[in-house]
């Protein structure tokens, strides 16, 4: 009767003792067995005390029973029939007989297919790398029952162990970094004691304990170990290390098997990377969304960079992290940085030809360096680097469009090799952070220019209520204090060709004692006419090395100072210019510029209404004068019509043109046709009796020129003028004039002359054609003075002679009788002129009585 097994189930565990009396052998044979591999068992404690399972014991029956008729003729199993109890004839009836199958080897392959297949089973359901490594290393241990089975992980020239699996009965030790070519794992990667490639991974390594070799072992108990190169898709990813339970324990067959599960390892870290890749983009991709989210939901600089430091550390598991911002004057500066210290950031003012954050601006991208200290690319930091103490950087530059604004920095104390992913995500993490930045300063500029430009608007209403140019170039004078601060400021207005300061205010220096004539300034001269003319804002970091900047007399020529000059255009036309300068190198901003420019174009526009509320005041004072002149010129002609008293209208005409147009002489002058020279005939001012004195024969002058020419003339300056007669008595004989000619039907008669005193105190043109409007009226009553003397004197003289005829004579004897005043009479007979008219013809006695009348008025008197 066969042997039978006691009824519990199969994973009940047996002691080395009940597994012997079981199968009927000694101890030490299940012991022999349990070393050679063939019979499977568990360790509980460190002892080394074994347990067996029962369904193990029954597979091994199973397996060493023969399957046909041994050479003797028994049948199978007929050895346990027979009740055999020694180990001899249980090992002799477990050894294959010629031409059968040994059942060890089919038991060893069924374990690997085993676990070939429960490792592709992890290959294909792995999501997470970390789990199944573990799973993986638990099937290897428990299937082939190793002391210890460990997955080590190669990172550069490290090795790191990824997972440990120890027996249930041993301890789990602490495994840390080793060497690439550290012994056993060295050996199975090709690596050889001196660190070198020794031509690629082996196919295995197996140390037993009786052997004799320079590799070092991993577990140093003496255990047989067993290495062997896990693939990866650019060469070994790491090492799968097995170590025995007891000498002997590890064979060639572990060997193959090992490869085996290399091989399903290098699958699994395949698909585990693949899907690890998967979900680091997936991971990155949600990162920077919450990222993009985050620092683009901000407003406030600080925190936007804060939290991109933040985010940095996280995505890269960085040890530390800085934003370096570029400033105004060309600096830079750490605004947010974690894990660096003050020393290593202070040291940092700018970006060295020969660094990393240079060459990656130049590069316009993200670059990192392994080993920075010693990479020549950083030769200009390596000081501060060493001092520092971080191995590895990547530095990304944060842009706006073709604009740098700064730089992401990430450090890593330990080598970090930075992947094409990471270069990429911190590419796109750089270029959200440039938007998000950007648009922080944009904000901030707003937020300033904001309040600025409230401040301006409430100025520019302070500035239209003023009416005055001078008021307005001090009050754009005082109140530039409360937006830029500077030294001095100069208001500049354009008058023609010239840039005259209409107010200035100098706090410090040499801008105390600035007087006006020193600052005129002609167009095109100097950087503020060369600003007039081009109308193009300036900010001179330095103003005395502008080769367009003109000294101004009495000053340093190699002064230190900064100024902004900004044009004031209103309707494309230059109305001036307003200058700052402030003592010192680069002291104003861009932003600076920006505001003095928005503030000129307030102080054009309050420019431009006080010049259009002077123009509306001067046409109001001209249509003012145009209306008293055309009420005076009314009130002459009806002087005109009702007085025949020439002198009398003349006087009238020239005080009335003096009262309607501001001048220092007025004067009229007629052409005596008797003598053909200008007499004047009445004269006001203050060089009246110059105007009254009588032109001598053959003198000339402006008069003589407008009567001879029968044109008006307006000079501007007399001085100038080659046709002016000036006076002899000591006085400049400066001034503006205004002849115009006196006519009638046949020309020019006379003159009229009105004129004004002082260098640049001209007539306007609506003055000058008021006077030409005089002189026709003056033109009109010296005619009709002229009609009514010639009626006059017809009447009251006789047409031949022009003695006074008898109807004249009788008036005058009867008023001279009636007032009483006593006179004598002449009677007067001329012999024989009948005689003559009858000999010579009546013409001559005509001519005869003209001659005698004119001898008589000759000797006469003229009270006669």
């Amino acid at each position: 009767m066969p042997q039978s097994f006691p009824s519990r189930p199969t994973d009940a565990t047996l002691s080395v003792t009940k597994a012997a009396r079981l199968l009927g052998v000694h101890p030490n044979t299940i012991r022999t067995w349990s070393d050679a591999g063939r019979l499977r068992y568990f360790r509980i404690n460190s002892r080394g005390d074994r347990r067996y399972r029962l369904g193990d014991l029954q597979r091994f029956l199973a397996s060493a029973a023969p399957t046909a008729s041994g050479p003797s003729g028994h049948p199978a199993g007929g050895a346990r029939r027979a009740g055999a109890s020694s180990a001899t004839e249980i090992l002799a009836a477990a050894r294959p007989r010629e031409g059968e199958v040994d059942p060890l080897a089919a038991e060893r392959h069924r374990l690997d297919l085993s676990v070939t297949t429960s490792l592709s089973r992890l290959a294909s359901q792995a999501t997470d790398a970390a789990a199944a490594f573990e799973a993986a290393a638990g099937v290897i241990r428990d299937t082939y029952g190793h002391r210890q089975v460990s997955i080590w992980e190669l990172h550069a020239d490290r090795l790191s162990p990824a997972v440990v699996a120890v027996a249930p009965d041993a301890v789990k030790p602490r495994l840390t970094d080793l060497p690439r070519s550290f012994g056993i794992l060295g050996a199975a990667l090709g690596v050889g004691a001196s660190g070198q490639d020794a031509g690629g991974p082996e196919e295995g390594v197996l140390l037993t304990s009786a052997q004799e070799t320079a590799v070092l072992p991993v577990v140093p108990d003496g255990r047989p170990e067993l290495a062997v190169a896990i693939p990866g898709p650019d060469g070994p990813w790491g090492v799968l290390l097995m170590a025995g339970e007891t000498a002997g324990s590890l064979g060639p067959h572990d060997l193959e098997a090992a490869r085996a599960c290399a091989a399903g390892l290098g699958a699994l870290v395949s698909v585990t990377r693949r899907a690890a890749d998967i979900d680091h983009l997936r991971h990155r991709a949600e990162a920077l969304r919450r990222v993009a989210s985050d620092i683009g939901s901000r407003l406030d600089l600080n925190r936007i960079l804060t939290g991109l430091v933040d985010h940095a550390l996280i995505l890269f598991e960085g040890d530390a992290a800085a934003v370096f911002l570029q400033r105004n004057d060309g600096t830079v500066a750490a605004e947010v940085s974690r894990g660096l210290s003050n020393e290593y950031l202070n040291s940092l003012r700018s970006f060295p030809t020969r660094s990393l954050p240079a060459a990656a601006i130049k590069a316009n991208q993200p670059l990192f360096s392994v080993g920075y200290r010693d990479d020549p690319r950083g030769a200009d930091v390596r000081a501060a680097v060493v001092q520092e103490g971080f191995d590895t950087l990547c530095t990304a530059p944060l842009r706006d469009g073709s604009t740098v604004l700064g730089l992401l920095n990430v450090y890593h104390d330990r080598p970090h090799p930075w992947t094409e992913s990471e270069l990429e995500t911190i590419a796109e993490l750089a270029d959200q952070a440039g938007v998000a930045i950007r648009a922080a300063q944009d904000y901030d500029r707003m937020a300033t220019w904001a309040a600025q430009l409230q401040s301006i608007q409430q100025l520019g209403t302070r500035l239209n209520r003023l009416s005055g140019v001078t008021e307005i170039g001090l009050a754009i004078a005082t109140e530039l204090r409360q937006l830029i601060d500077y030294h001095n400021v100069r208001v500049y207005r354009l008058h023609g060709q010239e840039l005259i300061p209409v107010a200035m205010q100098g706090q410090v220096g040499e801008y105390v004692d600035e007087t006006p004539d020193q600052l005129r300034v002609t167009l095109g001269q100097g950087i503020t006419g060369w600003v007039a003319v081009n109308r193009v804002a300036q900010n001179l970091a330095n103003a005395a090395a502008d080769p367009r900047a003109n000294t101004i007399p009495g000053t340093e020529d190699d002064l230190d100072e900064s100024m902004l000059l900004a044009p004031m255009l209103f309707d494309d036309q230059v109305l001036g210019v307003l200058v700052l300068s402030k003592l010192g190198l680069d002291q104003f901003s861009d932003d600076d510029l920006r505001l003095l420019v928005i503030y000129a174009s307030f102080a054009a526009q309050a420019m431009a209404n006080a010049d259009a509320t002077e123009r509306l005041r001067d046409q109001s004072l001209a249509l003012e004068r145009q209306l008293r002149g055309q009420r005076e010129l009314l009130q002459i002609t009806e002087s005109i019509l009702t007085t025949l008293d020439a002198h009398a209208v003349l006087e009238s005409i020239t005080e009335r043109l003096g009262g309607l147009i501001s001048c220092d002489n007025i004067a009229i002058e007629v052409v005596d046709p008797a003598i053909g020279l200008l007499t004047p005939l009445t004269a006001h001012g203050i060089h009246r009796e110059f105007y009254l004195e009588a032109w001598e024969p053959g003198e000339t002058g402006v008069a003589t020129w407008v009567v001879e020419h029968n044109e008006p003339v307006y000079i501007r300056d007399e001085t100038n003028d080659p046709r002016v007669n000036h006076r002899d008595d000591g006085d400049p004989n400066d001034g503006s004039l205004i002849v115009v000619p006196l006519r009638n039907r046949g020309g020019a008669i006379g003159v009229l002359t009105i004129e004004r005193l002082g260098a640049g105190n001209t007539f306007s043109y609506d003055e000058f054609e008021l006077v030409q409007l005089f002189a026709a009226q003056v033109s009109i009553a010296l005619q009709n003075a002229e009609v009514f003397q010639a009626v006059q004197v017809r009447a009251r003289t006789d047409g031949l002679t022009g003695l006074l005829n008898h109807s004249t004579f009788e008036e005058w004897l009867a008023r001279t009788v009636r007032e009483g005043n006593r006179f004598s009479l002449i009677m007067l007979d001329l012999d024989d002129f009948r005689d003559v008219n009858n000999s010579l013809g009546h013409q001559a006695g005509d001519d005869l009585l003209r001659r005698i009348a004119s001898e008589l008025v000759r000797a006469g008197r003229d009270s006669d």
